[in-house]
């Protein structure tokens, strides 16, 4: 039995997988496969083999650039998960005993005011359509609902027109659309940003923002549209840090709007430090010498 027919047919049913989480296993197959240059057999899944994959991968380029630390780590939890249920039901002789990696925390980096103007000002002048919907109301509708909400772009991607309420001026993200699958949230917007929206109201039942394209496309032209506007490119992300660090700044509760289980997720992972400017811990700190006068 291949990797990928056992994932397909027992790990992503009996883990209830949402379709998301199946997308991100399957490119973690398909890089395995890469390596293998072949689809891979469950009798692949030994601590050798997928020691140097894991080798490989961080030192192979894909599309034209080096997989992130994250990236490495996010292929070798789901191949041990694949592995370790194969385990259990004793399709392979031992469980994963791989050493294990650590992800260096980097400083998280938001999109400033000045940048996501900046973005709204390159999707206004988006040429053309995307399906039937104008490009350009397409991508400042979303960028700026991305912002004003901080959510992912996964449940922003699923939003139907019955959960955008312009009466309210709010949006409600269900829970089966969204990261984990725990609780809907009720996010406000500006009667502005609501107003946009109605320009181009769909049935209850049909997407806000339907993408006929090929999935990974939309990071393609998000990235390009960054870099049209001299702007560097952090992608969706980028928005849900620039919304939790101008709340942080404002003396808001970030974590609230993330919707984070623990705050610490959420101070390390999520706010830009040039944006809330933090004080100083130098002007803090006596001098050693006197200044001049």
């Amino acid at each position: 039995m291949t990797a990928r027919e056992f994932f397909e047919t027992r790990y992503a049913i009996l883990k209830d997988l949402s379709a998301r989480s199946v997308v991100l296993y399957h490119h973690t197959l398909d890089r395995f496969r890469d390596f293998l240059g072949r689809e891979a057999e469950l009798a692949d899944l030994d601590d050798l083999t997928v020691s140097r994959f894991l080798r490989w991968r961080a030192s192979t380029p894909h599309r034209g650039r080096l997989p992130s630390p994250a990236s490495v780590v996010k292929d070798r939890t789901q191949l041990c998960a694949i592995w370790r249920l194969a385990a259990e039901k004793r399709l392979v002789g031992e469980f994963p005993s791989l050493a294990r990696k650590s992800v260096p925390h980097k400083i998280p980096r938001a999109y400033t005011l000045e940048e996501m103007r900046a973005l709204l000002a390159a999707a206004s002048a988006r040429p053309g359509n995307v399906g039937d919907l104008p490009a350009a109301w397409w991508w400042r509708t979303l960028l700026q609902v991305a912002y004003q909400t901080a959510e992912r772009i996964g449940a922003l991607q699923a939003l139907t027109w019955g959960e955008v309420d312009s009466r309210t001026n709010s949006v409600i993200f269900l829970a089966a659309t969204r990261k984990g699958r725990h609780r809907d949230i009720l996010r406000p917007i500006t009667p502005e940003l609501s107003a946009e929206l109605e320009q181009h109201r769909g049935a209850p039942g049909s997407l806000v923002w339907p993408w006929p394209y090929e999935y990974h496309y939309l990071w393609t032209v998000f990235r390009s549209m960054a870099e049209r506007a001299n702007v560097r490119p952090l992608g969706f992300h980028g928005l849900r840090k620039s919304a939790a660090s101008y709340l942080a700044a404002a003396g808001g509760d970030p974590t609230r709007l993330l919707d984070h289980a623990k705050p610490q997720t959420t101070l390390r992972h999520y706010i830009d430090p040039t944006i809330l400017k933090e004080q100083d811990s130098l002007g803090l700190l006596p001098q050693l010498e006197p200044r001049d006068n």
